[in-house]
């Protein structure tokens, strides 16, 4: 097979190396802006693509390079972790595409999509689609639903689902390419999509609001990633910010119980 990878983070360094791994060839790879860039020296080397055809997603705009793939068309476009919308002039090029996205489409579209199920209760899981127009809008070529765990933060379930997908993508990829799997529309009348502003509306906790537990709790973990809480509650002018730490241990941060 012959593609052009767009890949970003970790999930688009291990797909640039299983599909070295499987023989198929990288015929070119782009990667995020600079400052958007991550695990991209990871990616160029897992991908074995020589520099000249290395680009950045700027080049998408410059129609000397349309012309220069219309010579000479892929069979896949595949895009992992790429947080730019395509055009159909692009991605219609090659004769298949395929995408990476969190959630169990067509629930959860968008941005977040871990956030929002912790929030609403909608099952989370992976899916690798086609590409069209609608963001994450494409038929299904596999899905897999992934248990969200009562001690799980967003951080948890987010890690835990780009493993998921990752394998996913090895189990069905020998599959797709061989067309023995046809991918499936999606069924529009269950569609959500959720914007990238609107996690900037999840943040405050209201002191003068009665949440029940179940509420507090989901907001929080939905909010809390590593390191860093989002969450946060706002009292003479400051801020507070709030992480959950959740755990089916009572002993956190010292478990040995005779220290």
């Amino acid at each position: 097979m012959k593609i052009y990878l767009l890949a970003n983070d970790w999930p688009g360094a291990q797909v640039a190396k299983h599909l070295v791994e499987c023989g198929d060839t990288i015929e070119k790879l782009y990667l995020h802006n600079a400052n958007e860039q991550k695990y991209a020296d990871q990616i160029k080397a897992n991908a074995k693509v020589p520099e000249d055809r290395i680009y950045s997603v700027d080049i998408l705009k410059d129609p000397e390079h349309f012309k220069e793939m219309r010579q000479d068309p892929p069979d896949f476009i595949i895009t992992v972790f790429w947080s730019y919308l395509l055009k159909p002039d692009f991605f219609c090029l090659a004769k298949n595409t395929l995408n990476f996205h969190l959630a169990l489409l067509p629930t959860n579209r968008g941005w977040y999509p871990h956030v929002h199920s912790i929030l609403d209760g909608t099952p989370t899981g992976v899916t690798i689609h086609q590409i069209n127009e609608k963001a994450d809008a494409g038929p299904v070529w596999a899905q897999k639903e992934v248990s969200l765990l009562d001690e799980d933060t967003a951080y948890d379930i987010y890690h835990r689902l780009r493993k998921e997908i990752i394998e996913l993508f090895k189990k069905k990829w020998p599959l797709i390419k061989a067309g023995k799997i046809k991918p499936v529309a999606q069924d529009e009348s269950k569609a959500v999509y959720h914007k990238k502003k609107e996690a900037d509306f999840l943040d405050t906790v209201d002191l003068s609001r009665l949440y029940s537990g179940s509420q507090i709790i989901n907001l929080l973990r939905a909010r809390s990633f590593g390191k860093k809480g989002f969450a946060f509650f706002e009292k003479n002018g400051k801020k507070t910010y709030l992480n959950l730490k959740l755990s089916k241990n009572p002993e956190f941060d010292n478990p040995d119980n005779s220290k």
